[in-house]
């Protein structure tokens, strides 16, 4: 049955995608292994760092970046952008990343925050060393991201249980994104 679902979804994605480059990543995305339920599994985890950011906010630091969504072949696109926050220790100088996931692989899909996922970490580490082939870029925000409202903007979007959506420009619903949607519904920045 799952593997007639992923027809079904290929088929009915090739129509909704306009470019060589989503059609050969959703190709990645059906032949990678994923465990959406280990994601799921660890948002205790991620409501309780969040919550700890939060007490101690004064102690973090944020940014914002964008990257190749799947691997770092293919091609970045519109629709093959990932979006993720890393949030910084100032005092011990450690870093976690944050971001939205779907949970399977699917068009609509349960969704969940997920800290320092291997994607994330892979090519936030390989912008850091320069050899950036996952096409990092800094989003740039005015002032810099206010860590105390960005973190309980997505606090709130945890405990309000948003559904993935693949792209979420078409379905602009306040409970649906994806993670560049969620980035940019949470993200505060200093006035």
């Amino acid at each position: 049955m799952n593997i007639f679902k992923n027809i079904i979804f290929s088929i009915v994605l090739a129509f909704t995608l306009s470019s060589c480059a989503s059609l050969h990543a959703f190709g990645i995305v059906l032949t990678l292994k994923y465990d959406g339920k280990a994601v799921i599994e660890k948002e205790k985890d991620v409501i309780q760092f969040l919550e700890n950011v939060m007490r101690n906010s004064d102690n973090y630091a944020m940014t914002a970046f964008n990257r190749r969504a799947i691997s770092y072949k293919v091609r970045k696109t519109e629709s093959t952008t990932h979006s993720f926050y890393v949030i910084y220790d100032i005092t011990d100088n450690t870093y976690n990343t944050l971001s939205f996931s779907a949970t399977s692989k699917q068009a609509v899909s349960e969704g969940a925050w997920a800290i320092n996922t291997k994607s994330d970490i892979d090519s936030y580490i390989n912008y850091l060393e320069g050899n950036n082939i996952w096409e990092v870029e800094e989003i740039i925000i005015d002032n810099g991201i206010d860590t105390l409202f960005t973190i309980r903007n997505v606090l709130s979007k945890v405990l309000h249980g948003i559904t993935y959506y693949y792209n979420s420009k078409v379905n602009n619903n306040d409970y649906h994104d994806n993670c560049n949607s969620a980035l940019w519904e949470t993200i505060v920045g200093y006035d």
